[in-house]
């Protein structure tokens, strides 16, 4: 089953110095417990007119030197970097970033749904998470001192091995428990019955994990639906879904994702993860 060892070396963490980057730092210090674990702060700037840049560049820089102050408190052995990409698209700097840094983890706070100016406004985790190959945890402020207690993976039509390794290394690490949503298209006129890769991927986690395996069933035709009706009916802490296909909510208000449907206080962190090319070819 396991293809690679999940290592974190580097996290890339998108920092607006308000209270999203507080939450995305505790969750990456609490996940990663190591000194040798390198936090790559990444702020982005809009261009402007001459004069103004060094100014813009002068506050940032200041910010930063106050965050890693704040950060070095409470944490004194955390390694940090700092990064300052002029751009208009903070979502294109962080996936240009994350494709000079290649790092194992990137994290984004969001407190609420992004606003008109927002830093965060225009920015998709399954997006990035697809173009940088990368996984992304999406967190809001309910769950910054929450514990991961449950995690939650939807199972549809193939074997997603690499959510699978995610969820046998977030399991150990927590300490938690781990649930199998099995998503059947509403569609489908057969009885419903446990699919083979369901089976399968309730096996490979039993050799890995000692805890019992949960596992339910439903029929909704919305996976990031269905998938969240789940997370908040057996309390998951933890989601981890397939960018887009699992984690997106199309609607009348245009597409958004599976976070913008969680309330501020919500403890329900999502982490999208793109499939390996093997998976893809099975979809």
């Amino acid at each position: 089953m396991v293809k690679m060892a999940i290592v974190f070396n580097a996290i890339l963490i998108p920092v607006d110095f308000s209270l999203n980057t507080e939450i995305a730092v505790k969750k990456a210090v609490g996940l990663t417990g190591k000194d040798d674990t390198e936090l790559h702060l990444l702020h982005v700037i809009k261009p402007s007119r001459r004069l103004e840049q060094p100014f813009k560049l002068w506050a940032v820089e200041k910010e930063f030197e106050q965050l890693r102050s704040t950060i070095r408190e409470k944490f004194p052995a955390a390694r940090i970097k700092t990064n300052i990409l002029e751009g208009h698209s903070v979502q294109r700097m962080i996936i240009e970033c994350a494709g000079l840094l290649k790092p194992d983890l990137i994290i984004i706070g969001k407190n609420d749904p992004p606003r008109r100016w927002s830093f965060f406004r225009g920015v998709s985790p399954d997006v990035i998470a697809k173009k940088t190959n990368c996984p992304v945890l999406t967190v809001k402020p309910g769950s910054a001192e929450s514990k991961t207690r449950v995690i939650l993976i939807p199972i549809r039509d193939f074997l997603p091995e690499r959510k699978l390794e995610w969820a046998v290394l977030l399991a150990k690490k927590y300490r938690a428990q781990v649930h199998l949503l099995a998503i059947q298209d509403r569609h489908e006129t057969k009885e419903w019955a446990l699919p083979q890769v369901f089976l399968k991927a309730y096996h490979q986690l039993r050799e890995h994990l000692h805890h019992p395996i949960e596992y339910s069933a439903t029929g909704q035709q919305s996976t990031a639906k269905a998938t969240l009706n789940c997370a908040e009916m057996i309390m998951a802490d933890m989601i981890l879904v397939n960018p887009e296909t699992e984690s997106g909510v199309p609607g009348f208000s245009g597409y958004r994702h599976i976070s913008d449907l969680l309330a501020r206080d919500s403890k329900i962190q999502v982490l999208d993860i793109e499939p390996y090319k093997t998976e893809q070819n099975q979809n």
